[in-house]
């Protein structure tokens, strides 16, 4: 079994589209940790202590999240895998129909 080649019975349009939604999530999560939830990090560091409720509840999410990110990790290297071998499928589905 060859692990490029495209097997009949996958719809990988599918697959592409499972892989690349968690590979966005990733990045998403990624560009929050490092973006957005560092600054509610760094202030209660700093501080030692949230002026408000809302602060501290950002700040609950900010550290509930950290790392998380790297459990989609894994998903980009699938995700281009999925695309090298849909382009195969897509090559033979065209082929198939043009004998047809």
């Amino acid at each position: 079994m060859n692990l490029l080649k495209p097997s009949p019975n996958i719809n990988y349009d599918f697959v592409c589209s499972v892989y690349g939604g968690f590979t966005l999530l990733g990045i998403v999560l990624y560009i929050l940790e490092t973006c957005v939830f560092r600054k509610y990090n760094d202030d209660a560091s700093v501080s030692g202590e949230l002026s408000t409720t809302s602060n501290a509840s950002l700040k609950e999410i900010a550290e509930s999240t950290e790392g998380l990110y790297l459990i989609f990790s894994p998903f980009f290297p699938c995700l281009l895998w999925a695309l090298f071998v849909r382009r195969e499928w897509c090559e033979l589905a065209g082929v198939k129909e043009k004998r047809d």
